[in-house]
């Protein structure tokens, strides 16, 4: 058993690019572990392949839990501890735990981040979260397996972010385990996340190990996150059922966790504090703007997200929807469940319907080994957002009214019906109307679906956003470079037909390419798509740039200077629009 797990736990690590050989798995807890002949070695004790959790953190072996329990109960009761029974990690965090008066028998954390603060926080630790979220799906089938959760939390020990196994997610809601819960040593007693927090070391506790009896079902590894300077700023944390427990587990988190610390020692460090809002703005985790279409569609966004209805996202590809629906999974009352995202219109049939309702070992060819729960069951107790709805095969339109109005999914080779609670979220460029009509959309799936919709609107209905949200993008690349006054006015007169997804496009091209530390407009022209950037031409349109540059010297009497300034470029990049002919004032 063991030496299959981790056969499955090194190609796990290694299709998601993380362990390249077995030692990697075992060694990479900040230089504190070292291998040696067989085993690896753990703030000085050595741990075995095949040695219990228990006997891994200084027990006395799983076959010997009772004796454990005892060693526990007896020190909650009456203060005595036998040091010889646990670890001494354990020993101290219990000791810390009585001193912090912390109630053993409680049955579950406390709530102590309201949505707003929730929201604050995720947004000041966004790369990282995108990060964990990003690595953890790439060992998706290893949680699976193990039926694992993985965690992210600050350096107070308050979860931001966890996704996992859907059985395990809910397991974990019973005890709120979920975003927004304090889980301190100070809060809730010995665990992985906080004792790791206070020993400044990865850490694993199992079972009666833990200080309160809500997590005594369980066992966690957890490692504390450091930046560049040595400064913790996080932990990652790997839970799930004891029967799940295995003496690499530890190893799987530190692996991620230093990871995550490379990825994050590579990004541009900027400040701590969340963007502050403009008066009558919206400025969130790229969600940015004061225009009236914004903030109307935003408002509505906060009320959809008050309730439970189905909410359909309808706007122009790029426009930020799946944004927008992380945005109201956030705010909503299921804030502790996972947000799951499928794309409808990126796979064929079959593996489409794989995806949303899983399968069952052995269901096709290919199937994955112990077969795959699907997002439904993945979103349990979150919200599944359904992307290009409108691209969705009329066969699994039939296939996805029936879930929505049973409310169960049968996987692929199954023989029962499970029961599914998820939030949905859909999102289409499509008109759906239009579909319906066309008899290319089934109507009565259009009616479960289209319950609250929302208008995203475009960016060229967004002008006044636009200088804000260029320049959030802009300083999203790390390079401290600004816009100037007339960049921006050039910006806000481009029709952007790619919405938000192209100005981050041109963004990250005149991060990369223009060596100014102030970008003009000439720093962004050979970026923008050459039909449309003469908008910048004052009271008119103009089709061509060719068109453009001919207009500006015929209204300048042929003055270069002036007709770059009109322009809105420089003259070294007249003159060579210039040389490139067919203006009629080639030089």
């Amino acid at each position: 058993m063991l030496v299959r797990f981790q056969y499955r736990l090194i190609n796990g690590l290694r299709d998601a690019g993380l362990a390249r050989r077995t030692a990697d798995v075992v060694v990479r807890c900040r230089g504190r572990q070292k291998a040696s002949g067989g085993f690896f070695v753990l703030g000085g004790r050595a741990i075995v392949p095949g040695m219990s959790p228990v006997e891994r953190n200084g027990g006395t072996g799983r076959m010997e839990m009772p004796l454990l329990y005892r060693t526990w109960k007896r020190f909650v009761r009456e203060g005595t501890l036998d040091a010889h029974r646990v670890s001494r990690d354990v020993s101290e965090s219990w000791v810390r735990s009585r001193r912090y008066g912390v109630d053993p028998y409680r049955d579950r954390g406390d709530i102590v981040l309201e949505p707003e603060d929730l929201e604050l926080q995720r947004h000041k630790y966004a790369d990282v979260i995108r990060e964990v979220e990003s690595l953890v799906h790439k060992i998706h089938g290893l949680l699976m397996e193990q039926r694992m959760v993985a965690l992210f939390c600050d350096a107070d020990g308050r979860i931001l972010s966890e996704i996992g196994h859907p059985d395990t997610l809910r397991r974990a809601r019973e005890i709120q385990f979920v975003p927004g819960a304090d889980w301190s040593e100070a809060a809730v007693g010995t665990n992985a996340i906080g004792t790791a927090l206070e020993v400044g070391n990865a850490v694993y506790v199992a079972g009666y190990e833990h200080y309160v009896v809500a997590t005594h079902p369980w066992c966690c590894a957890a490692v504390p996150l450091r930046d560049p300077k040595g400064n913790v700023f996080g932990v990652l944390n790997l839970s799930g059922p004891l029967e799940s427990a295995h003496p690499y587990l530890l190893g799987v988190v530190a692996t991620m966790g230093a990871h995550v610390e490379d990825v994050i020692a590579r990004m541009p460090q900027q400040g701590d504090e969340a963007v502050e809002t403009q008066e009558g703005g919206v400025d969130f985790e790229g969600i940015i703007g004061k225009s009236a279409s914004f903030r109307r569609c935003i408002d509505l966004a906060e009320r959809a997200a008050r309730v439970d209805y189905p909410v359909c996202l309808l706007g122009e590809t790029g426009t930020g929807k799946e944004l927008l629906a992380r945005w109201i999974h956030r705010r909503s009352g299921r804030r502790g469940g996972p947000f799951v995202a499928l794309n409808c219109g990126a796979m064929p049939e079959h593996l489409l319907e794989s995806e949303l309702f899983g399968h069952e070992e052995g269901a096709f060819t290919g199937a994955k080994k112990g077969g795959y729960p699907g997002a439904f069951r993945l979103a349990e107790g979150g919200t599944l957002f359904l992307d290009e709805v409108g691209e969705m095969p009329p066969q699994m339109q039939l296939a996805l009214l029936r879930v929505l109005e049973e409310k169960a999914v049968r996987p692929i080779g199954g023989r029962e019906e499970i029961r599914v609670n998820v939030r949905l979220v859909s999102a289409t460029h499509r008109d759906l109307g239009l579909l319906v009509r066309q008899g290319a959309f089934r109507e009565d799936l259009f009616h479960r679906l289209h319950v609250l919709p929302i208008h995203v609107p475009p960016l060229r209905e967004r002008k006044e956003d636009i200088p804000d949200l260029a320049q959030y993008l802009l300083d999203t690349t790390g390079t401290g470079k600004k816009l100037n006054p007339a960049a921006l006015r050039l910006l806000q007169d481009h029709p952007w037909r790619g919405n938000i997804r192209e100005l981050r496009n041109v963004m990250v091209c005149a991060s990369v390419f223009d060596d100014s530390r102030i970008i003009g407009p000439e720093g962004l022209t050979s970026f923008l798509d050459a039909e449309n950037i003469t908008g910048a031409m004052p009271g008119r349109n103009i089709p061509s740039r060719k068109e453009a540059v001919a207009d500006a010297l015929q209204n300048t009497r042929g003055n270069v200077s002036a007709a770059a300034r009109r322009l809105g470029v420089s003259r070294s990049t007249l003159y060579r629009w210039l040389k490139q002919g067919g203006t009629g004032w080639d030089r």
